[in-house]
C-alpha cells in the first residue's frame, strides 16, 4: 500500500503557489435525488478530462461517500482539527486514484472550532490549494443552516432536483435561501432521473422560469441526466458508475456534463481553497 502522507507532501512541494482551484458545492432540496452519486462520478469524471479533483464529503451526521465506494478510513477531518494526523493520513484513495477527504463527525466539531483548530485548517487548506483544480463538496440535503453556510463558503453550488414534486419545490425553496444568504454565489441546476429527455426540459425550463420570475435571479441549467437502472446496480456493487458501466446513458450525460463544467467561464476568479476556509470560519463563529 502506497504512502499517502508521503505522496501529498510530495505534491505539495511540486505545485506550491497554485491558488486559483474552484470550490463547488453539490447541494439538494431533499435527500434520494442521487446527490452523492453525482458528485463521485462527476469528479471521476473531471479527472478523466486532466483536472485534479478531491472530493470533500460535508454531509454531516450522515456521510456515506465511503459507504457508496466500500471504503474504510481511520481518520476524516475531525482528526485533522485535534492534531490526531496530518492531512495525507485522511484522504481514501477512490476510484481511479480520486482522492476523497472524509468530513467531521457532526455539526458541533466546527460550531465549537478553537483557535488552534482554525489554524490547523488554515494550513490544511493551503496544503490542498497547493494540488487540486476543483473540488466538490458534498452537502448535506436541506436547507439546514449548516448546509447553507457550506454552500456559501464555496464559488459555485449545483443544486441537484429530479422531476418529483417534492424534490422540485424544496429546490425551490433552496435557491430561495440561497439568494438571501449568498447573492454572489454561482447557481447551475442539475436535473436527473428524468424518463424522457422531453421531461427533464421542461422540468429546467419551469423552474429556470419560476426562479426568474420569484427571485429574480438567472440559473443556468448545468445539465441532464436520464433515469438509468445501471446506477443502481453499481451502488450495489459499491462502485462508480463511469468505471463499471462507462458506456451507459447516465455516464454519458455526466461525462458532457463534465466537459461543460471546464469550459465554463467564471464571471468572478475563484478565491481558492484558502478564500473558502476564511468565508467558511467567519460563518461558522
Amino acid at each position: 500500500m502506497f504512502d499517502q502522507a508521503n505522496n501529498l507532501r510530495q505534491k505539495t512541494r511540486g505545485e506550491s503557489g497554485k491558488t486559483n482551484t474552484r470550490i463547488i458545492a453539490i447541494a439538494s432540496g431533499k435527500g434520494g435525488v442521487g446527490k452523492t452519486h453525482i458528485t463521485v462520478n462527476l469528479g471521476l469524471a473531471l479527472q478523466r478530462l486532466n483536472q485534479r479533483v478531491l472530493v470533500l464529503d460535508a454531509d454531516l451526521g450522515m456521510a456515506n461517500i465511503d459507504v457508496l465506494l466500500g471504503l474504510t478510513g481511520r481518520y476524516n477531518l475531525s482528526h485533522v482539527l485535534q492534531g490526531k494526523c496530518s492531512l495525507g493520513e485522511t484522504l481514501l484513495k477512490g476510484p481511479e486514484g480520486l482522492d476523497i477527504l472524509p468530513g467531521t463527525s457532526g455539526i458541533e466539531t466546527l460550531v465549537n472550532i478553537s483557535s488552534t483548530e482554525a489554524k490547523r485548517l488554515m494550513d490544511a487548506s493551503a496544503q490542498l490549494g497547493a494540488i487540486y483544480d476543483l473540488i466538490f463538496v458534498d452537502i448535506g440535503a436541506g436547507i439546514h443552516k449548516s448546509n447553507i453556510n457550506f454552500i456559501s463558503a464555496c464559488d459555485e453550488v449545483i443544486v441537484v432536483l429530479t422531476p418529483e414534486p417534492t424534490a422540485i419545490m424544496d429546490a425551490y425553496s433552496l435557491i430561495k435561501i440561497l439568494n438571501n444568504h449568498h447573492d454572489n454565489c454561482r447557481i447551475g441546476l442539475l436535473i436527473n432521473q428524468f424518463n424522457s429527455y422531453q421531461e427533464g426540459i421542461e422540468v429546467a425550463n419551469r423552474m429556470k422560469t419560476v426562479i426568474l420570475e420569484y427571485l429574480s435571479i438567472t440559473v443556468e441549467i448545468i445539465g441532464l441526466i436520464p433515469f438509468d437502472i445501471h446506477v443502481r446496480k453499481a451502488v450495489k456493487k459499491q462502485s462508480a458508475l463511469l468505471e463499471l458501466f462507462p458506456k451507459s446513458k447516465a455516464a454519458r450525460a455526466i461525462m458532457n456534463l463534465g466537459r461543460h463544467i471546464v469550459n465554463i467561464k467564471t464571471s468572478q476568479n475563484p478565491k481558492g481553497l484558502g478564500g473558502f476556509t476564511d468565508r467558511f470560519l467567519g460563518l461558522f463563529k
